[in-house]
């Protein structure tokens, strides 16, 4: 049993976390601006203030930071806050308080640029097209460097299209590649459980992609997720879909 930080609780791949580490006995603390849900320990915060997010950090194992402005959006009044200042105040605090492993939500958005006529893996690097995937990228190099200066765990896991209401779920059917891309409640769950439960290295730093199945197209390869994790995804979509 481990004892986990959730930033980001609340929300739509929070809740589906949150409820696999439950059910494989983990101890999960919630940390969101919402309460968490019955059986999830619930602290109420923003990430941008400093003290409060090194407090709900002390005294667990891990961290898992989903919080975060979910997509594109005005830099300076929405992204710059939440996911670079409290970007910020997890990885410090993280470091402050000695915790082994820290799992960082990043984006299939890092690589949107790229064709999607081809499969795209790791070693294609990013290719960002938005001010929001460059906050994920600057997570991923943060991410990079804690685990290699202060010899934590760190995995950035880049997270595919999971939706997060029914408004969310159209927009995903109407994009040409939305189905291949797609991340379902439960996979997520099983993602992040494994995030958590796999052995690695101290000072091991490993850029994750996490889908489903695609419906039609390969479009990211999970081989190296599935070496390093043992995740192999099990839905389709709609399979696992909240909505």
């Amino acid at each position: 049993m481990a004892k986990v930080l959730v930033t980001g609780s609340a929300g739509g791949v929070g809740l589906g976390v949150c409820r696999a580490l439950l059910a494989a006995g983990h101890d999960v603390t919630g940390f969101d601006l919402q309460p968490s849900e019955p059986g999830v320990h619930s602290v109420i915060g923003d990430i941008t203030d400093r003290e409060v997010v090194r407090n709900a950090i002390a005294g667990n194992d891990m961290v898992i930071h989903l919080a975060a402005t979910p997509d594109e959006a005005d830099f300076l009044g929405e992204l710059l806050e939440p996911n670079v200042r409290g970007l910020f105040h997890i990885c410090d605090g993280a470091r402050t308080e000695q915790i082994k492993r820290l799992v960082l939500a990043s984006s299939v958005q890092v690589v949107s640029g790229h064709s999607w006529r081809q499969t795209i893996q790791i070693e294609d690097g990013p290719r960002v097209v938005n001010h929001y995937a460059l906050t994920k990228l600057w997570l991923e190099s943060m991410g990079e460097m804690y685990a290699r200066v202060f010899g934590m765990v760190v995995i950035a896991a880049r997270l595919g299209w999971l939706p997060r209401s029914p408004e969310h779920a159209a927009e995903l059917l109407a994009s040409p590649t939305g189905t291949d891309v797609y991340l379902s409640h439960d996979d997520a769950g099983r993602f992040f459980r494994a995030c958590v439960e796999q052995k690695m290295e101290p000072g091991q730093f490993e850029t994750l992609f996490a889908t489903s199945k695609p419906a039609t197209q390969t479009r990211i390869d999970l081989s190296h997720t599935t070496k390093v994790l043992g995740y192999e995804p099990q839905d389709t979509w709609p399979s696992g879909h909240a909505f």
